[in-house]
């Protein structure tokens, strides 16, 4: 899997990653399974014809997290494997 971020998004995911001493790679699954795995995680989606570029009609998407908070009890063997190294 290969995701790009904008560089300012992902200066912010590097901090937020090093205070919880995950790596990116770790903050990016504890975050996203919270998203996904919990009831009430929607992306809607819908056109956007101001953002028509080469040709090719904007979307809108809208993301709907979940309204509680996740709670995560990692095992070790995650806990080693998201670690910053």
């Amino acid at each position: 899997m290969n995701v790009d971020f904008d560089p300012n998004v992902l200066k912010h995911m590097k901090e937020l990653a090093e205070e919880a001493d995950l790596s990116l790679e770790g903050l990016i699954e504890v975050v996203i399974g919270q998203f996904a795995g919990n009831k009430g995680a929607r992306v809607y989606t819908g056109r956007w014809s101001g953002g028509e570029k080469d040709g090719e009609k904007g979307m809108r998407y809208v993301v709907q997290w979940p309204f509680r908070p996740g709670f995560l009890e990692a095992t070790g063997d995650l806990v080693k494997k998201w670690r910053l190294k």
